[in-house]
């Protein structure tokens, strides 16, 4: 029920107040009109009475329509009393329901929000200890690989260890890595193959035979020659690196020469098409740079241009230019031999 029927409501029940208020009034009033009416209907004659009962009558019936009009709207006064009430009670009930469910999803709000950041938590807590236990075998990877790192395995550095000679060495000495480098390259893959097999077993010899050894030696041993392997592994690696390094200055430097070089040519007016420093020789040019057209012809077909000719350009799409041919005239065989006899004679004449 909205708030202008419960105002209408309202008046309705202030008019049947009114209305009542009126109808207790009247009854006084027909109580003082019945006394006059009887003592003066001693002094009426009959149709006076008749007239004066019709009208007794009609206002009885009168009365009784508007009791039983009044009856009717006081059942149903009562009966809209009744749904407003029970109006008012769902509403109550609705109310009530609602703020439950507000509070149980507040509730369940705050429950997710707690088990997000317990998750959260256990997560950070997760990725803590992971990145712990890897630090760890990291570190202990550099302390078996036994100078992997300088100053037992502290953070920052160089990663490798550079064995310094001593200064009374001889250049013999300086330079061995050098000398053997030239020797390897001297040498045949036999050779090579034969010097590999004899360092193999000479490492082989050096190894112990796994059945004359205890248990608790064969551990040690093993857990020596992992670290071992590992520090031949990050040498290698190392060196590769070094390697790479070297190739790639290598590069730069040559590149930096040629560069030099072509700088102080061009200062001295010695200026060359040969942009490779030297290695090749220069390019052979046969074809003007200022033409309009593409050259698809090799070289073959471009030095035919210079040593024949009659050769002449071939470009895709443009025609070879006209033959030319060469006037002939046919003779028969004795004016041929005419010809030759007046040759000879002039020949003996002279």
């Amino acid at each position: 029920m909205s708030d202008e029927e419960y105002s209408e409501y309202e008046d309705e029940e202030v008019e049947e107040e009114e209305v009542e208020e009126v109808e207790e009034a009247e009854p006084e009033e027909e109580d003082v009109a019945e006394e006059a009416e009887e003592e003066s209907g001693e002094n009426l004659n009959e149709a006076e009475k008749a007239m004066l009962a019709a009208k007794k009558r009609h206002e009885n019936d009168e009365q009784a329509k508007l009791d039983d009009y009044e009856k009717a709207r006081r059942s149903e006064r009562e009966k809209e009393e009744e749904e407003l009430k029970k109006l008012k009670e769902k509403q109550e009930q609705r109310r009530l329901a609602r703020e439950q469910e507000e509070r149980e999803a507040a509730e369940r709000k705050r429950q997710d929000e707690e088990r997000r950041q317990k998750e959260e938590q256990e997560r950070r807590a997760r990725a803590e200890e992971e990145k712990r236990k890897k630090e760890e075998e990291k570190l202990k990877k550099a302390q078996m690989m036994g100078g992997g790192f300088a100053a037992g395995g502290q953070q920052g550095g160089r990663n490798f260890v550079i064995n310094k000679k001593e200064e009374s060495a001889g250049v013999g000495d300086r330079f061995g890595n050098i000398v053997q480098a030239k020797q390897e390259m001297g040498m045949t893959k036999e050779q090579q193959e034969e010097a590999k097999t004899i360092f193999m077993q000479g490492v082989r010899k050096n190894i112990a035979e796994a059945s004359t050894i205890l248990p608790n030696d064969m551990k040690a041993k093993i857990k020596e020659l992992h670290q071992r392997i590992c520090k031949l592994e990050a040498q290698k690696y190392d060196l590769e690196k070094r390697h790479e390094r070297q190739e790639y200055d290598l590069k730069e430097l040559n590149e930096r020469s040629r560069q030099v070089a072509r700088a102080n040519n061009a200062k001295n007016g010695q200026v060359s098409g040969d942009d490779t420093g030297g290695r090749h020789p220069p390019k052979v040019q046969v074809a003007s740079k200022y033409d309009r057209q593409i050259d698809r012809r090799n070289f073959k077909e471009r030095r035919q241009v210079y040593e024949n000719k009659v050769a002449f350009p071939c470009f895709p799409g443009v025609p070879p230019p006209p033959a030319l041919y060469e006037k002939i005239i046919k003779k028969l065989d004795y004016e041929i031999q005419q010809e030759l006899e007046a040759a000879e004679e002039e020949e003996e004449d002279y």
